[in-house]
């Protein structure tokens, strides 16, 4: 018997642009479809950071409850996770706006990170 497990998928990433992989989504259905793709592969969480549709990261709150519903009419059952994490630059009050959503789970950065250079986040 296989041994039960959860299998997150982070669909969007932080800092990676259509540059980097033309498959990232950035609009609110590219968003939708990359969770349903997931969804149906045995995802059961949706780790979630969104962008405007020009690609810039983003903590709006709106943009986030957008995505959300987006997602839960293609997958209802499925558990979404927003980052708090944002991007380089953003405030703490910024990055935790998804969490004014009440979701059923999130992620919090506790430390500093260095994503190179000389600004540490």
């Amino acid at each position: 018997m296989m041994e039960k497990l959860i299998i997150t998928a982070a669909i969007c990433g932080a800092e990676v642009t259509k540059d980097h992989n033309p498959n990232v989504p950035y609009t609110v259905e590219e968003i939708r479809e990359e969770a349903r793709k997931a969804y149906e592969a045995g995802a059961s969480v949706i780790h979630l950071h969104v962008r405007e549709d020009d690609g810039t990261p983003t903590q709006n709150r709106e943009r986030f409850d957008a995505c959300i519903k987006a997602i839960k009419e293609s997958c209802p059952d499925v558990i979404i996770q927003p980052s708090t994490g944002g991007a380089v630059g953003m405030s703490a009050d910024e990055r935790l706006q998804p969490l004014e959503l009440d979701p059923e789970m999130a992620t919090l950065d506790c430390g500093t990170l260095n994503f190179g250079g000389d600004e540490i986040f």
